[in-house]
């Protein structure tokens, strides 16, 4: 009977919910080479669908294993382009990987023409300069000649698409301007000089938005490009010089 008191107390009292707050989320860890273009590209992407990423100190292109790795809480991604597409599809309004099926799959085509059609002879000019191989002219002058006749192709294709588009797909910045953009930032700095940059000014007028962003200013800095400025600016003219008065016949 007491039991049975007890039970009916028991089942009257009101229940109270207890719901479990989830932890704060910690940061992502990318296990990269800082200055790396490729780990730019994630770190962009990441401040756009605003996710925390931190890059562990210490991380050379000489670090054991295979980098760059994101470290998150369900598992381990790696390969740069592989972290830079999951990192965009984060957060679906953001558009990082387009509005609709049709521009996801224009996105990974523009991904992998970078990749494939871009990045290869433009490290295979670039990478000499930066002291990452060494530059021997007997050995890498004709590779260095294809891989710029290659660049120059690249760079047409996308001068032509930009002739009538403001981003690389859709109406806004999506992952193939990411990906391009960061593809070419080291050798703006380095090989495309102010001649060389000429013919593309649809490319240029586009690579300017882009880096104007304030997502990719946070991650690239100031972005300097060889031999001057990419807005040439009109040569001033001097000032011309008075013509001599001639002198006064002597008396």
């Amino acid at each position: 009977l007491k039991a049975l008191q007890f039970a009916k107390l028991r089942a009257a009292r009101p229940r109270v919910c207890r719901i479990a707050c989830p932890p704060a989320a910690m940061p992502m860890k990318l296990y990269a080479v800082p200055d790396d273009y490729k780990t730019k590209k994630a770190l962009i992407a990441a401040r756009y669908v605003g996710l925390d990423i931190e890059v562990p100190k210490g991380m050379d292109a000489k670090s054991v294993g295979r980098i760059p790795v994101l470290e998150t809480d369900e598992g381990c991604i790696f390969s740069s382009t592989a972290i830079a597409r999951y990192i965009s599809r984060i957060s679906r309004p953001v558009g990082l990987y387009g509005q609709n099926l049709i521009e996801g799959g224009m996105i990974d085509s523009w991904v992998e023409f970078c990749t494939h059609e871009l990045e290869i002879p433009l490290c295979t000019w670039v990478l000499p300069k930066m002291g990452v191989f060494e530059d021997i002219p007997e050995a890498t002058a004709c590779a260095k000649e294809r891989a710029q006749e290659d660049v120059k192709k690249a760079l047409s294709v996308l001068n032509s698409h930009l002739l009538h588009h403001t981003f690389m797909v859709g109406h806004s910045i999506t992952l193939a301007d990411i990906a391009v953009c960061c593809a070419l930032v080291d050798g703006m700095g380095l090989v495309l000089d102010a001649e060389f940059r000429k013919p593309y000014g649809n490319l240029m007028r586009w690579f300017n938005l882009c880096i104007a962003q304030p997502e990719f200013k946070a991650v690239l800095g100031e972005v300097k490009f060889c031999g001057g400025s990419a807005k040439e600016a009109a040569p001033k003219k001097g000032k011309e010089a008075a013509p001599k008065k001639e002198a006064a016949p002597k008396k």
